[in-house]
């Protein structure tokens, strides 16, 4: 059996389903799963029932995977009780300590799933369910996977893997090649040499410092696209921090990533107007199209 939250908080959870046209979304604890038991209490995992044009899909919730930043405020509630905290951070909660968030509206819990809500609200709109006759719900927790994806470390990550790619070619490229010495010496030294076990953005500032003249005389064997994506992402991630204020100022509550959802919904429109700033109309549009195109290979694998 379902357990839908109960008439004590009747009224939070008609604010919490945040009903648009024909959508509902609210959360429930999923009493088929195999609970948890602490103090004779039973703990089950908060789930998300999805309601769209008669259309019912219940997917996991994600919430608790923002639980860790607010560790401390959450040490609070359970009174430093470990194996509570554990429960909550897992995601596990009992019917007594869900109502109690919601009766209460304990801060972070309560605005983290209120949070949640909108988040996937804005996901089923974005996909336009009322536009497409084929629209299923029945893969949405790959979707809403895909929408909360943080896209700095995805865009670093693969910038990363192919600069080393790239790397690797120049530096077989030139190996028995003595017109290009100096090329083969600064790939064996970036490939052998250089910890790649940080970001990409902290390797390239790192060494722009360091041996600047040497990291500008590798673009010049880079693959064209791999040099654009490069540019353009040191000069999106020079951006990261008004982003987040900007999207700080613009979001009701406490979930704080640079997510794909944020990037198709805020962000790539907010750093074209930036970019065109600063680089002119074409060399903005060049570069917010090749972050684009690095960000639907990684998440959507096209």
């Amino acid at each position: 059996m379902y357990f839908i939250i109960k008439s004590l908080i009747e009224n939070e959870v008609n604010f919490l389903s945040m009903e648009f046209k024909k959508i509902t979304v609210k959360h429930y604890l999923n009493e088929r799963a195999k609970p948890k038991e602490y103090k004779k209490e039973y703990f089950y995992p908060l789930y998300v029932q999805l309601i769209v044009d008669a259309k019912k899909a219940q997917i996991k919730s994600r919430v608790y995977e923002q639980f860790g930043i607010y560790e401390s405020e959450i040490n609070q509630i359970t009174k430093k009780d470990t194996e509570l905290n554990k429960l909550f951070l897992d995601g596990y909660f009992s019917e007594k300590h869900i109502e109690k968030i919601y009766t209460n509206k304990i801060f972070p819990l309560y605005p983290l799933l209120a949070d949640e809500i909108e988040v996937i609200k804005r996901i089923i709109i974005l996909m336009k369910p009322f536009e497409n006759r084929n629209f299923t719900l029945n893969d949405f927790s790959d979707e809403y996977e895909k929408h909360i994806t943080e896209i700095t470390d995805i865009l670093d990550s693969s910038i990363r893997r192919d600069y080393r790619e790239n790397l690797g070619r120049i530096f077989h490229d030139t190996v028995d090649n003595n017109e290009e010495k100096r090329i083969f010496n600064i790939s064996n030294y970036f490939i052998h040499y250089i910890s790649w076990n940080y970001s990409f953005s902290n390797f390239y500032e790192t060494t722009y410092e360091v041996i600047p003249s040497e990291l500008k005389y590798v673009e010049n064997y880079l693959d064209d696209d791999l040099l654009n994506s490069i540019k353009a992402y040191l000069a999106y991630h020079s951006k990261v921090n008004i982003l987040k204020r900007y999207l700080d100022k613009k979001e009701k509550g406490l979930i704080s990533a640079l997510s794909y959802l944020d990037w198709l919904t805020e962000i790539k429109e907010f750093i074209l107007k930036e970019f065109t700033n600063i680089f002119g109309r074409k060399k903005a549009e060049q570069y917010v199209d090749s972050l684009d195109k690095i960000l639907v290979r990684e998440i959507h694998g096209k």
